[in-house]
């Protein structure tokens, strides 16, 4: 039976994510790499920085 729908992004995709784009690729490069939509890869490449951001916060304030 084909797949049908969304293609699953595995961790291994978010990380190649990110080297793509510290390479200099667009979101809209990366997604044709991928297989998978330019809004799915700022999307999680967006929530990738947001999470390192509230970390670095955390160690800022002491609290992490």
């Amino acid at each position: 039976m084909a797949q049908r729908g969304r293609k699953k992004v595995t961790p291994e995709m978010i990380e190649k994510m990110e080297k793509l784009r510290r390479d200099g690729l667009s979101y809209e490069r990366i997604a044709g790499k991928l297989g998978v939509a330019p809004m799915t890869v700022y999307n999680y490449l967006k929530k990738e920085r947001k999470a390192g951001f509230v970390e670095r916060l955390k160690q800022r304030l002491g609290l992490g």
